[in-house]
């Protein structure tokens, strides 16, 4: 791999989050002529004169004073200061602050589903694709269709209903005392693996079949190459062949698939985190979109920005660590 496909690749990276700040700051004061009236709105008893008394401060506390680039300048640089502005909610906590009392219990969501489907699903697509044709194939065939066809939050609602309610397995919604409640101990953490089951099951179930679905094809794909049939032919075992030659040729779109599980780690499980009201980030960001409170969608929307473009830098890099044939703009 190349200096100069790195090179390129990061300063493509960079260029992308430039614009997705930039989008951020700009189209939520789109038809918007102040957004501090938005923010406080007049009320009854107050004087005209203590109102704009008022917006101005708040226009200051929020750095809503001045003219519109000017605002972009130094929401620039509090942003490359690691400072994403002063959340609308009572008290003014900083954004950053919410954000990180939040991330942490949608990555135990994400991370662990992440972790499992991929386990499972290298595991499932190898059997079925040494075993193609068979029952095993043909059920995950099956399962594929299915699970392409129910979205994630319908399996949600039957988890619910069956483990939740019906067998009471698994609670059915999260311990409202479960994130205050945490202190690291082995009681708190049993806790939370108790709670996070079903939606780590709503969200794995269609996982492992998609994945598994991807390393089956990807494995009968490269058995069908040169290299595989060559090293039949100097008495490498099926078993060899298949571990040491074709899962390895086969990494790329299962690479590609990681890196898109890694890309969706915070912004992906919204609609599972409110059906178990599990407090992660879908949840503040629904929050924060409920309330108009702008800085906290902005800076959550940057953050999931940064997450997938992250994702995506580091699986251009793995794809030229695999295949040294992977290049950007350079002739062959």
């Amino acid at each position: 791999m190349s200096k100069i496909y790195v090179i390129k690749r990061i300063l493509y990276t960079v260029l992308v989050f430039f614009i997705v700040v930039t989008l951020c700051f700009f189209i939520p004061r789109m038809g918007v002529d102040d957004p501090c009236a938005r923010y406080y709105p007049a009320q009854g008893n107050m004087s005209d004169e203590s109102y704009e008394t008022i917006k101005e401060l708040t226009r200051q506390q929020y750095g809503l004073d001045g003219s519109t680039w000017s605002q972009y300048t130094r929401y620039i640089n509090n942003l490359i200061h690691g400072d994403l502005g002063t959340s609308y909610r009572a008290g003014s906590p900083k954004v950053m602050d919410l954000i990180a009392d939040r991330l942490p219990w949608t990555l135990v969501l994400s991370v662990s589903s992440m972790v499992l489907c991929f386990f499972f699903g290298v595991i499932i697509g190898t059997h079925c694709a040494v075993k193609r044709g068979g029952w095993q194939d043909r059920a995950l065939m099956n399962a594929s269709t299915i699970t392409t066809a129910v979205p994630s939050f319908f399996i949600a609602l039957l988890l619910t209903f069956f483990l939740g309610f019906q067998w009471e397995i698994f609670p059915a919604y999260t311990d409202q005392n479960l994130v205050s409640s945490f202190d690291w101990s082995l009681e708190s953490m049993g806790a939370v693996a108790y709670n996070a089951a079903l939606p780590v099951l709503s969200t794995m179930l269609g996982g492992i079949i998609s994945n598994a679905q991807s390393v089956r094809n990807s494995v009968i794909s490269a058995a069908r190459e040169n290299f595989a049939v060559t090293a039949k032919a100097k008495g490498i075992t099926n078993r060899g062949v298949l571990y040491k030659h074709v899962l390895r040729n086969a990494l790329l779109p299962i690479v590609t698939g990681l890196g898109m599980s890694l890309s969706g780690l915070i912004g992906g499980s919204v609609v599972i985190e409110q059906i178990f009201n599990w407090h992660g980030m879908g949840t503040l960001y629904l929050e924060a979109n409920n309330t108009n409170d702008y800085p906290l969608m902005m800076g959550i929307m940057i953050l999931i920005s940064a997450f997938a473009l992250a994702a995506n830098l580091i699986t251009d890099l793995c794809y030229g660590l695999l295949d040294p044939r992977v290049t950007l703009g350079e002739k062959v």
